[in-house]
């Protein structure tokens, strides 16, 4: 059997959707071992990363992170946002742009799931 992949997409500042997500990855590790999860956050989404506005959601993050779970979080949002890379948890990767991250994510294999 194949390694299942999956992706994560959030584009809104959308503390529900977020949470959401959050269970859902949760779930979905308990239930297949071995995946391959990324969150990809662009549009108003980037700003559920900044670290002084997301502190209750830094220990679950770090711990998913640990887990395996890759955060991209779309640089030209960032800039839109006028948020800089040091206001993003160390953990998340910053892409070019999110949606060709997205597309490419797809092209290769990665489920999308849209919470």
């Amino acid at each position: 059997m194949r390694k299942m992949k999956v992706v994560f997409h959030l584009d809104f500042d959308d503390t529900p959707a977020f949470e959401l997500a959050l269970v859902n990855i949760t779930n979905f590790l308990k239930d297949v071992e071995d995946a391959e999860v990324v969150l990809l956050a662009n549009g108003f989404a980037v700003k559920l990363f900044v670290k002084s506005s997301a502190k209750k959601f830094a220990e679950k993050l770090e711990e998913l992170s640990r887990k395996g779970v890759k955060f991209y979080v779309c640089n030209n949002a960032l800039n839109a946002h006028s948020i800089s890379r040091e206001d993003v948890f160390e953990f998340c990767e910053i892409v070019p742009a999110g949606v060709t991250k997205l597309v490419e994510l797809q092209e290769s294999g990665y489920a999308y799931i849209k919470p």
